[in-house]
């Protein structure tokens, strides 16, 4: 009985140093594995420090080390045309929102969609080309994604210009949503974007514009799966507007029909539970 366990035990250990150099390889190529195969084997000795509890590889360690000892290169000598593949199997509209949020803070605006695809399974593929002198960190990229409680399960490098990340986004939420509170007044500053919030339990928002600003209501309510429930738009100028909450709405945005300069001094809102 404890030679068979000590068989299973080996063999999971032997698994998994073959995973882990599988998702170095794909990487940073399998000619810079052969030929840092030494120092390799050396900063993934432990190989366990690398997998969470489900036996995930845990991408930012891992990418961590690499990036630390000179294996990860990502510049170009020249500005090259970039191409990302990002593959996520749930939630298809707000793993969108999520990884183009993730973009944004890292600084990419600018980029071109080749490839949008929806299945009716709920999966979603999504291709972008970029003009640029390095590819994206994805180290910093997946510690984007984890402050949306989001993770890459697969990143392979298919050449200098292709990459393909598999994304998990089962558990995750808008680290920029704000969160408001019942009866709580939220002063919201000016916005270098639209406004987005998240509520629960509400029947009421009251919105009140700043003295100076000349507010166009542009609402619109989303359910959990960022799905649009309703849209307002107001062609008139508002001071304060109260708005009715549709049900099954989770999120919500604010914006101003025709520019953010129109709420430059900002917003306060109110929410009344239902």
């Amino acid at each position: 009985m404890i030679k068979k366990l000590l068989l299973i035990f080996t063999c999971a250990i032997v698994l998994n140093a073959n995973n882990l150099n599988e998702k170095i390889i794909h990487l940073i190529g399998n000619n810079k594995f052969v030929e840092n195969k030494g120092l390799i084997n050396y900063l993934f000795s432990k190989q366990d420090i690398y997998y969470d509890v489900n036996g995930n590889v845990k991408y930012v360690d891992l990418l961590n080390t690499l990036q630390e000892n000179g294996l990860l290169h990502l510049g170009f000598s020249k500005p090259e045309d970039l191409t990302i593949t990002f593959n996520i199997n749930y939630d298809p509209i707000k793993s969108l929102k999520i990884i183009s949020d993730s973009l944004k803070s890292l600084g990419y605006y600018h980029y071109f969609t080749k490839k949008l695809l929806y299945t009716k399974e709920g999966s979603l593929q999504w291709v972008i080309n970029l003009k640029t002198e390095a590819a994206i960190d994805p180290l910093m990229l997946s510690k984007e994604f984890e402050k949306h409680k989001t993770k890459p399960t697969d990143i392979i490098k298919e050449g200098q210009l292709t990459w393909v990340y598999d994304v998990d986004t089962s558990l995750s939420t808008f680290n920029d949503a704000k969160s408001l509170v019942s009866g709580e007044e939220i002063d919201l500053k000016k916005p270098l974007r639209p406004y987005f919030l998240k509520v629960s339990s509400a029947n009421k928002i009251l919105i009140n514009s700043k003295f100076g600003n000349r507010w166009f209501p542009h609402i619109v309510f989303y359910d959990r799966h960022l799905t649009i429930v309703e849209v307002i738009k107001k062609e008139q100028r508002h001071q304060k507007l109260e708005v009715e909450v549709p049900q099954y709405t989770r999120y919500m945005k604010i914006d101003d029909l025709f520019t953010l300069a129109n709420i430059k001094r900002g917003l306060s809102v109110t929410i009344k539970e239902k």
